[in-house]
């Protein structure tokens, strides 16, 4: 893999090779995913383990599971955010996507449901109640959150 890095004051570029090793996840990927939308956060402040703990620490507070990881962060900009300006004071945004082995909190299954995602195209905030763990170090856009639930095996006909 080449990694491709740039300054954002300077527009220097910098490239270097890194040898990656991929290892399945012991128990398998988690079956059940959510991905929160950080929006006062840039990618980069998001990759140190301290904050990607800190971080991961809010997501136990509303998803009420010790068994969750971080499975992926992702630039905004990578999914069509703005463009990467360094404007003062303004964030990008990063996508971060966690795991888990045990079911959705009602909190959370609250703020990605159909009632939820209604008020959200209103502009209004969606249905829950466990907004407040998260701060006052992350910022989550919740009418952006994605839950992606196992799916489910047909039974075989005996």
């Amino acid at each position: 893999l080449q990694v491709l890095a740039y300054n954002r004051l300077t527009y220097e570029t910098v490239a270097q090779r890194l040898i990656v090793t991929v290892v399945p996840a012991p128990g398998g990927e988690p079956p059940y995913q959510g991905e929160f939308l950080v929006g006062n956060r840039n990618v980069e402040e998001l990759l140190p383990a301290a904050t990607r703990e800190l971080f991961g620490q809010a997501v136990a507070g509303v998803w009420e599971q010790g068994d969750l990881s971080i499975i992926n962060v992702t630039s905004a900009l990578d999914r069509g955010g703005r463009v990467p300006l360094p404007i003062e004071g303004r964030k990008e945004g990063v996508y971060v996507k966690v795991g888990s082995h045990a079911a959705f909190s009602p909190c959370l299954a609250a703020a990605a449901s159909p009632q939820s995602r209604f008020r959200c195209r209103l502009g209004q905030q969606p249905l829950a109640s466990c907004y407040d763990t998260f701060a006052p170090h992350f910022t989550i856009r919740w009418c952006n959150l994605t839950l992606v639930r196992p799916a489910r095996v047909p039974a075989t006909p005996g």
